[in-house]
């Protein structure tokens, strides 16, 4: 009897259950507080002490022990590439790690590794060096020319990747890849981006002896290096396509791979000119469209090669396939506001707030979903976004017979796509305006069109999503918090208002450092409360009605006792743009000294860790530091709004 212990989370673990389960075999899962909806796809769950069990070798092993399992499937992300654990399995006894053998993780998850069994395969591969410090990737760029790019040698979806144009944007691009790699090594390579180059994988299984190719995927549809948009098959022709198969089915066959694998290349149109980037020892997040190309479980494929006997043959995957007769996409669905600069929008979601589309040849993968055990998972049906995670909230994926035909059916979908509510922002709008741009029918997209685009995306998104459902979703997402709450707000309405510090006698009789007023609601233009009202009010703090407007931050909750919030009124006020873990401050915000406590403007005064990617808070202008907010130190969790320092811009000393 097979066991199957899924080790990750979110729809990726519900993938791999149901494949398991359609086999028969047992499964268990494990999950963290407020995350469990995978959970609710197993036969057996175990709850983690904390997010970073994920990564932890020795726990995920004995967890698989102690519930008896024969297999682990690490799914992406987490441990999925890395040799330790299938080596600790093979210490610990008989428990099976579903994919690549710990010699061929050791070259496939370290990008140098690769490139230089690239390079002993004849394999094209971008000029490149592995770097210890800035002045190094300085040294490089002054050989070959900037653009350069670094990246961390173990990063992943989008995650250590910084392009640099400039001398000038090294030290500080350097120092965030440094940051975003789990082992601190990065590398730096001519960077081949922009119009004519598009991104391009091929999806490779094999059994250990023989490989095989299950066609491309084009990924071009990118933000700062993470995919949003994918296809299958590209739009290039099979004779452009096929040096760069055979070029994967080379490097796999040389690494005896077993299991999943794709291997990703650039490739010019215009000068046909590609290079080989990477391998991706897992089960990808894009694999979905291959899937319906190929009219083929991939999942299901990978769990039986993992059973003694089984092979590509055995499978009927042993010969090279036809060549694709339909077209499939993949449209990303994140918590992110597009407007903010795509930060990530954390809050709850609940099951009214949640719509998907159907119909034939429409397929959703996603975690806001219960399963068959929902004992296992939260009483009450809802999620919650937080910031450990990714932001993927659902793979939206069309397939059809055409490329029209397709991309037809992915506007249609997108147009029956709601999820969210008033808390949760999603890219839905970015999604339906690639969609409806004319350069994705011309198939004139790069890896950096969406940057250069966006503005004029969005714009298109926006007139794509159909007005009325979204007004419709605003006006029952009003009713149900209204009802909810119990609370019926009326224009007219009167309220007694008394402020008084913390900690204070809340006495009505009380009158030390009482503050006492009456507002009324004149008018409310919205009322989506607590989510959002607005209108406007009449107080004893203003002779003259003062208009309003009120919503909920859509950023996580910290608390409020640790920090203070910054006066955003206020331009020497420096404030956090989101919630995140600080990582890095600048020497000024604890020096002594006021010529100590000088900075620059553009230096980054905070460095904060949101999905393991690093965002700078920087100096709005040249000054002096004359205080740091309350609580800020490295290593806190630090919300959105709260005072990282004050910069007094008139006290700027000699050195700067």
């Amino acid at each position: 009897m097979h066991k199957l212990l899924v080790a990750n989370r979110g729809e990726i673990a519900i993938r791999i259950l149901r494949s398991a389960s359609e086999l028969g075999w047992t499964t268990v899962a494990i999950y963290t507080a407020n995350d469990g909806s995978h959970a609710s796809f197993a036969n057996e769950a175990v709850e983690l002490e904390t997010v970073a069990d994920f990564m932890k070798v020795e726990t995920i092993v004995d967890i698989a022990g102690r519930t008896n399992c024969t297999h682990i499937h690490p799914g992406y992300g987490f441990l999925s590439e890395s040799p330790a654990l299938p080596r600790a399995l093979a210490q610990a006894g008989s428990i099976i790690f579903i994919g690549p053998s710990p010699e061929a993780l050791e070259i496939s998850s370290d990008k140098m590794l690769s490139r230089n069994l690239a390079t002993s395969l004849g394999v094209n591969i971008a000029s490149g060096v592995r770097v210890k410090s800035a002045a190094e990737v300085r040294a490089f760029a002054s050989s070959i020319g900037y653009p350069v790019i670094i990246k961390a040698l173990d990063g992943g979806g989008g995650r250590g990747i910084r392009v640099v144009d400039t001398e000038s944007g090294v030290e500080e691009a350097f120092k965030r890849c440094l940051g975003e790699s789990p082992s601190k090594q990065v590398f730096v390579e001519r960077a081949l981006t922009g119009p004519g180059w598009k991104h391009i994988e091929v999806q490779i299984i094999g059994d250990g002896k023989a490989v095989n190719h299950l066609w491309e995927r084009e990924c071009s549809v990118q933000r700062r290096f993470q995919k949003i948009v994918e296809m299958a098959p590209s739009l290039l022709s099979r004779q452009a396509i096929q040096p760069i198969i055979d070029a994967s089915l080379k490097l796999a066959s040389h690494l005896k791979y077993k299991g999943l694998g794709t291997f990703e290349y650039l490739f010019n149109v215009q000068s046909r000119e590609w290079v080989f980037l990477e391998i991706n020892p897992r089960v990808q997040v894009e694999h979905t469209i291959t899937e319906e190309i190929n009219d083929v479980d991939l999942v299901r494929a990978q769990l039986l090669l993992f059973i003694p006997g089984t092979t590509l043959s055995s499978l009927n995957l042993s010969p090279p396939p036809s060549p694709p007769t339909s077209y499939a996409i993949q449209l990303r669905l994140t918590a992110e506001d597009p407007s903010r600069a795509f930060q990530l929008s954390p809050g709850p979601i609940s099951a009214s707030d949640v719509s998907w589309p159907a119909g034939w040849g429409v397929r959703i993968d996603t975690w806001l979903e219960a399963g068959p055990f929902i004992h296992k998972a939260p009483a009450d049906v809802g999620w919650v976004v937080g910031t450990e995670y990714d932001s993927l909230l659902a793979k939206i994926i069309v397939r059809g017979r055409s490329f029209d035909e397709v991309t037809s059916k992915a506007r249609r979908a997108l147009r029956e796509t709601y999820v969210g509510g008033n808390a949760v922002k999603t890219n839905i709008a970015v999604l339906a305006g690639v969609i409806d741009h004319p350069d994705w029918a011309s198939n004139a997209i790069d890896t950096l069109w969406l940057e250069r685009n966006a503005a004029e995306v969005l714009k298109l998104g926006n007139k794509a999503i159909p007005l009325d459902r979204k007004t419709a979703n605003k006006a029952s997402a009003a009713v149900t918090s209204a009802a909810a709450s119990g609370i019926l707000l009326q224009p007219g309405t009167l309220f007694n208002l008394t402020l008084s510090p913390s900690g204070s006698s809340s006495s009505p009789n009380a009158t030390t450092s009482i503050l006492k007023h009456t507002l009324t609601l004149n008018t409310i233009a919205e009322n989506a409360f607590p989510s959002a009202l607005s209108g406007t009010i009449q107080t004893s703090f203003s002779p003259l009605p003062l208009q309003f407007f009120l919503s909920q931050s859509t950023s996580a909750a910290v608390s409020s006792d640790a920090f203070e919030f910054a006066d955003l009124n206020d331009p020497s006020q420096v404030a956090s743009p989101m919630t995140g873990k600080i990582v890095e401050l600048h020497p000024a915000l604890s020096a002594a000294s006021s010529e100590a406590r000088a900075v620059r403007k553009g230096e980054a005064l905070v460095v904060l860790s949101v999905m393991k990617m690093e965002n700078v808070v920087m100096a709005p202008f040249d000054g002096v530091v004359e205080r740091t907010g309350k609580g800020i130190k490295a290593g806190v969790i630090l919300g959105e709004g709260s005072l990282v320092c004050v910069v007094d811009g008139k006290k700027a000393t000699s050195r700067l």
